[in-house]
């Protein structure tokens, strides 16, 4: 298990947000040449919601909000190196009362290195800061939507030159959460979130074998491992903890008639330290798959499935997605997307065994490439949660425009 002193991670990853913002304030002063690249972006939507908190229909609150997302990163380039440290900051300003307001933060480092034919290193850390809406359980409790954030470290080793008939990757990863908000009860042995039961570290391995079996194409073999680390006990003096087991074999292929994607079929296990739980196992899946019938159009399908950390009221969410999108360019400066996607998911143990919720979302999007720097959006999403428990199925509809400009 990778330990760290959190307090001093705190402070490089905040000196390095600070670092990224200061050169973005004066750029000026940055001495940018071939290998290097520095890339603003600010994202401007307005948009209306008319179920802001995902509730049934008869207590439903819309409104009209305003998201400001703008975002830094700072690239290098060396040969087939590549670099690059980010800042991206959301804001969501809701009109009917600022008490909705939300902000998130993101930093990441990333990098991307090529020592020679045969082996490579990629290298990423990262730092998250989310607000979530007022869930049901938030809302039957009389709480503020979650607020957590993340700290992650990872790196992925490749060996194999990638014309060779083998190539091995090893992953590793390590994340930290921590919730900052709803951290005891308000009243009763049940009553809302109790936050500070999610609170873990997670240690991840993958390990991924290819075999060239056409030139385009490769079987693949993959075996993964998730250690999942809870700080607190439950409400009810048992622990989450538990690992994850995954065994999957498929095939990738690129541009073969037309079609680039991966599929991969196997089995999973999740095995809990508390012997009070059950553990669970079931058949896994991951698809991703684009269809391009000419240069213009493409579509995308993908399905997969995972076990997903439960809480203060499930021990497993057990998910499985569907999803598909249409993208059309139109003409060189105006495109489309069309999607569907359906995610159902099954909670085990706890006060919400035997839920189960199917979430539908459909999307329309249509955008218009104004200048090289400057895109202009416009769009619709629907959003239909069919639940077994009343209370937690909804009906959203938005609608939104937004600008995007892109300066390097």
């Amino acid at each position: 298990m990778i330990k760290v002193n959190k307090n001093k991670h705190l402070f490089t990853v905040s000196a390095a947000a600070a670092s990224v913002l200061m050169s973005g304030a004066a750029s000026a002063a940055i001495e940018l040449n071939e290998h290097t690249g520095l890339v603003t972006a600010l994202k401007v939507t307005q948009s209306h919601n008319d179920n802001i908190n995902d509730t049934p229909a008869e207590q439903e609150r819309s409104s009209w909000i305003t998201t400001v997302a703008p975002g830094i990163e700072l690239v290098g380039r060396d040969r087939l190196n590549r670099y690059s440290l980010s800042y991206n900051l959301e804001h969501a300003f809701y009109h009917t009362s600022a008490t909705e307001d939300k902000t998130n933060h993101t930093l990441a480092a990333n990098s991307h290195m090529e020592f020679d034919a045969r082996n490579r290193l990629d290298l990423n850390a990262g730092y998250k800061k989310r607000e979530s809406i007022v869930n049901d359980t938030n809302r039957r409790a009389g709480q503020e939507g979650d607020k957590f954030h993340t700290y992650s470290l990872g790196g992925k080793y490749g060996f194999g030159a990638k014309s060779a008939t083998m190539q091995l990757e090893l992953g590793v990863n390590q994340d930290w959460t921590k919730y900052d908000n709803n951290r005891e009860a308000l009243s009763g042995p049940n009553k809302g979130a109790v936050n500070r039961e999610k609170d873990h570290e997670k240690t991840g391995v993958t390990g991924t074998a290819y075999y060239r079996v056409a030139p385009k194409t490769r079987a693949l073999f993959e075996l993964g491992f998730d250690d999942f680390r809870y700080d607190n006990e439950q409400r009810n003096g048992q622990r989450l903890d538990s690992h994850n087991m995954r065994y999957l074999a498929g095939v990738t292929w690129d541009a073969t008639a037309k079609t680039t994607g991966t599929v991969k079929l196997g089995y999973q296990e999740k095995d809990f330290d508390d012997a009070r739980k059950q553990d669970t196992s079931s058949m896994l899946w991951d698809a991703a798959v684009t269809w391009e019938p000419v240069a213009y159009s493409r579509i995308k399908f993908g399905t997969g499935s995972s076990y997903g950390e439960g809480g203060s009221t499930e021990d497993v969410v057990d998910t499985t997605n569907y999803r598909i999108n249409w993208l059309h360019d139109w003409t060189p400066r105006i495109n489309s997307d069309v999607g569907y996607r359906l995610t159902n998911k099954e909670y085990q143990g706890g006060s919400n065994a035997g839920r189960e919720d199917d979430l539908s979302v459909y999307n329309l999007g249509v955008n218009y490439k104004m200048r090289r720097w400057l895109e202009l959006g416009v769009g619709y999403r629907y959003r239909d949660n069919d639940s077994t428990t009343d209370d937690s199925s909804y009906e959203v509809n938005e609608v939104f425009a937004s600008v995007n400009l892109v300066l390097n």
